[in-house]
C-alpha cells in the first residue's frame, strides 16, 4: 500500500495509521481499531472528511 496522507488536518499517513495498529496486539472490530488510531494519531479530529478513508485503510490493514 502506497505511503500517502490520508488525514490532511493533522498529516497522518498509511504508514502512521499501520503503525498504530500494530502497537496493540488485536481489536475485535474495524470501529474499535479506528478507536485507538485516532487516540494515537488524532486522524479524523479536525474536519472529519476522512473518517472513510482512514476506515478503509484500517480494514485494508487488518485483511
Amino acid at each position: 500500500m502506497e505511503n500517502k496522507i490520508i488525514c490532511n488536518c493533522k498529516q497522518v499517513s498509511v504508514a502512521d495509521i499501520e503503525k498504530a495498529l500494530h502497537e496493540h496486539e488485536h481489536f475485535a472490530s474495524v470501529e474499535k481499531a479506528f478507536e485507538e488510531v485516532q487516540m494515537v494519531t488524532h486522524c479524523s479530529t479536525g474536519c472529519g472528511g476522512c473518517h472513510a478513508k482512514v476506515l478503509d485503510v484500517i480494514s485494508e490493514l487488518m485483511a
